[in-house]
C-alpha cells in the first residue's frame, strides 16, 4: 500500500507540520485514565519546541500521538497536514517513514552494523539503491561530525558517538520533524551539553524539531517550550 500523497499544491502554504487540536488521549480502565485532556499544539516549519513536565504528566501519551504511534480518543492530530485518525496502518507507517524522524533515549542501535549501515536502515523501504542509501547515510553521519566513524559499530563507540549515530539516522530521510525522547538521559551532563548543541545547529540549519524533557535545564536550550502537567498544556515560554 503506498502512502499518503501531498494534501497541497505546489507553491501553497503547507500549513504546520504538527497540529494536535483539542486532543483527549484515554486509558481504559476502572475508572479510566485520562492521559491528555484537551491539548492544542501547532509545530511549523523550523520550529524548536520543547515538551517538559514531570513523570506522569502525560508527556509519553503525547509523543506518541506526535509520532503517529496511536491515534487520539478525541481531538484531531495532523502529521505533516495528514489527519492520522484517516490512515491505515500502512499509510500510518508510510507517513512515519517520510515525515518523521525520532530519537530516543536508549539509542536503539542494531549492534551487529556499523555506524553507516545503522543510518541507512532509516532508507530501506523507500526504495532507494543500497548504494545510494549508503551515501545519504554517509553523509548525514558528516553533519553530525562522525564522518571518521562510518566502519564503526556501537560497541566501538561512546555514548555519545551512538546518540550521534542516532540522530544521523532521524535525519537521513529529510524528515519535516524530527521527534525527539529524552535524549541525553544516558549521557553524562557535558556530552548531552554536546549533544544539545548539535540539535541547535541542526535548528540552525533548518531542521524541525520537538524534544521531550523532564529536565527544565535540557529544555531551556529550545527557543520555545510548553510545560505539561496532568494531560494539558499549562504554560509556555519562548526564548528571546
Amino acid at each position: 500500500m503506498t502512502g499518503p500523497t501531498a494534501p497541497t499544491a505546489p507553491g501553497s502554504d503547507p500549513g504546520p507540520v504538527l497540529e494536535l487540536v483539542d486532543v483527549v488521549h484515554q486509558y481504559q480502565g476502572s475508572p479510566p485514565v485520562r492521559a491528555l485532556d484537551g491539548v492544542n499544539l501547532t509545530v511549523t516549519a523550523g520550529d524548536w519546541v520543547a515538551i517538559v513536565g514531570p513523570s506522569g504528566s502525560g508527556k509519553s501519551t503525547l509523543l506518541n500521538l506526535m509520532g503517529a504511534l496511536s491515534t487520539p480518543t478525541s481531538g484531531v492530530v495532523r502529521v505533516d497536514g495528514h489527519d492520522v485518525t484517516r490512515l491505515s496502518d500502512g499509510q500510518l507507517s508510510a507517513l512515519r517513514g517520510r515525515a518523521l524522524g525520532f530519537v530516543f533515549q536508549s539509542f536503539h542501535l542494531l549492534q551487529g552494523l556499523t555506524a553507516l549501515d545503522n543510518v541507512a536502515t532509516a532508507l530501506l523501504y523507500r526504495g532507494i539503491p543500497a548504494g545510494q542509501r549508503r551515501e545519504r547515510a554517509a553523509r548525514a553521519l558528516e553533519r553530525v561530525g562522525l564522518g571518521r566513524r562510518l566502519g564503526h559499530r556501537p560497541s566501538q563507540l561512546s555514548g555519545g558517538e551512538c546518540q550521534r549515530v542516532a540522530i544521523a539516522r532521524a535525519l537521513v530521510g529529510e524528515p519535516a520533524l524530527i521527534l525527539a525522547d529524552e535524549p541525553t538521559g544516558n549521557l553524562d551532563s557535558r556530552t548531552g551539553e554536546d549533544i544539545m548543541n548539535l540539535f541547535g545547529e541542526l535548528h540552525t540549519a533548518g531542521a524541525t524539531l520537538a524534544l521531550i524533557t523532564h529536565d527544565e535545564d535540557i529544555a531551556r536550550a529550545a527557543p520555545r517550550r510548553l510545560h505539561v502537567r496532568d494531560g494539558r498544556i499549562v504554560a509556555q515560554g519562548v526564548t528571546a
